[in-house]
């Protein structure tokens, strides 16, 4: 019989990966606090440590256990446990060969975190010398719930409507690991939504892995549109229901795959100044013949005039403009050197404001991951360096269409300076996402008693922009 250990409810949230493992975190906390867990900053204090990892990509992947065995040699009094997308796509493998952690937990069922921790905790064993305990559920629902707590900066928020994804793009592993697609119900995410700008949160990014594909999963239109008319594509729906509430926010829509884009948003979107014409649009390869092999159905031209057809919608809007992002995937295998070229076309064409370039990772269990010809790592890195140098003069040209402008920016941080220098804090406007797009950095007068009581975390401000510094704008609090 064993004998409950003694122990202090304080845990640590090591957390890695995209915008959806972050709110998979989100939801980690608040579950633990209802428990009676409290969250540090310090690992050292902590008796629980919870690596919630990536399991995307090989670096991501490798980034996420050296997590592990670091807290494993710098904590060795505290148990480890290992969740999110790594512990959910490798779980059978870690169970034996994972020593370093005492429990691995998958994202399936996030609300069932509080119980596997406690269960854990009645154990008296040494994480160290027994396999780990394992719980891993199903991939059937979108996990969601009350989140107590915010990872991101003062005044914005994730919002996450789908799960999993149907596009099997050839190179990725989130169906293996997230499963199929899956959408919440409207009314769902309208409560969401609803429940944070009544807390204060300004800003809702809307995620998932394809937005585009929000409700269009196997056998869920009629459960996501309960209630509402099935005239418009169910993300046009959402985003008309979203239009009804009253009061000042943003609302951005991230990642909506290029192939099943659903042309009736853009009329709505253009219709409120709330809903920003901000398009993250990941198109991946700028080569017809890369862009099949990907599996997916578009081609140069179709995705060019995409983006033709996006910025000629919003011209008639309040911002008479839209911000462009996109991704590219460099050393897919068998790519040319010409290919590679036509991608750099490709951008020279589209003129992204942003964009995020990555080296192909060669995953197992993918369609990808078994083709020939794969690209050395030097190769990929190389034609990645091309693409990025190339869109930081697009941005930088871009950018220059802002100056003299007065916007509104979302205040995130105030930066310590003396009176000589002024005052001086960083946000983000319209056309600049979180942690993935440049800053807005504002100055603004010490002496002046008004400014500086503008000035804190989560307030927005009006702003003219007065130029452009690399990748970011700077201004002026007006």
């Amino acid at each position: 019989m064993t004998k409950k250990t003694d122990f202090q409810r304080i845990f640590f949230l090591d957390q890695h990966g995209c915008a959806k493992n972050q709110v998979d975190g989100e939801l980690i906390i608040s579950e633990l606090a209802t428990k009676g867990w409290t969250r540090t900053e310090n690992p050292e204090e902590a008796s629980l440590i919870i690596v919630n990892s990536c399991g995307f990509i090989e670096s991501a992947k490798q980034e996420s256990l050296n997590s592990v065995f670091e807290a494993s040699s710098y904590y060795p009094n505290a148990k480890i446990i290992l969740a999110g997308c790594l512990a959910e796509r490798y779980h059978q493998d870690f169970a034996e060969s994972l020593t370093e952690v005492s429990g691995i937990f998958g994202n399936g069922k996030i609300s069932a975190i509080g119980d596997f921790v406690e269960n854990l905790f009645e154990s008296s064993f040494n994480s160290k010398t027994q396999n780990p305990k394992v719980q891993v559920f199903p991939q059937e629902n979108v996990c969601d719930g009350n989140r107590l707590e915010l990872l991101n900066l003062p005044g914005s928020a994730y919002v996450k409507i789908t799960e999993g994804c149907n596009n099997h793009c050839s190179f990725c592993a989130i169906p293996i690991i997230r499963g199929e697609l899956r959408s919440r119900s409207i009314s769902t995410i309208i409560e969401e939504i609803k429940s944070l700008l009544s807390k204060g949160i300004f800003e809702i990014n809307l995620i998932g892995q394809d937005l585009a594909s929000y409700g269009k999963g196997k056998n869920e239109n009629s459960k996501v549109m309960a209630g509402f008319e099935k005239e418009k594509s169910p993300l046009a729906t959402l985003l008309s229901e979203i239009s009804k509430l009253s009061g000042d926010f943003w609302i951005r829509l991230l990642y909506i795959h290029p192939d099943n884009f659903p042309q009736d948003i853009l009329p709505i979107i253009s219709a409120d100044k709330r809903i920003l014409p901000y398009f993250d649009i990941p198109f991946q390869s700028g080569d017809d013949k890369i862009i099949l092999q990907m599996n997916r159905k578009g081609s140069a031209e179709k995705y060019i005039n995409l983006v033709n057809m996006i910025r000629e919608s919003q011209q008639n809007s309040f911002y008479s403009d839209v911000a462009l992002r996109t991704t590219f995937l460099c050393g897919f295998p068998g790519e040319t050197d010409e290919q590679a070229k036509n991608t750099v076309e490709f951008l020279t064409n589209i003129q992204s404001d942003w964009s995020g370039c990555f080296a192909y990772s060669q995953e197992e269990d993918t369609v990808a991951g078994e083709m020939k010809h794969q690209v050395s790592a030097k190769k990929s890195k190389a034609r990645c360096d091309v693409l990025s140098n190339l869109q930081t003069q697009i941005t930088q040209e871009k950018l220059k269409r802002h100056v003299g402008k007065i916007y509104r920016v979302l205040i995130e941080e105030v930066i310590p300076t003396d009176e000589e220098e002024g005052g001086i804090a960083i946000g983000r406007t319209w056309f600049q996402a979180p942690e993935v797009d440049g800053a807005t950095v504002i100055n603004y007068d010490l002496d002046d008693e008004v400014s500086c009581k503008k000035i804190y975390a989560g307030n927005i401000v009006d702003v003219k922009i007065q130029g452009v510094s690399s990748v970011d704008v700077f201004g002026v609090l007006v």
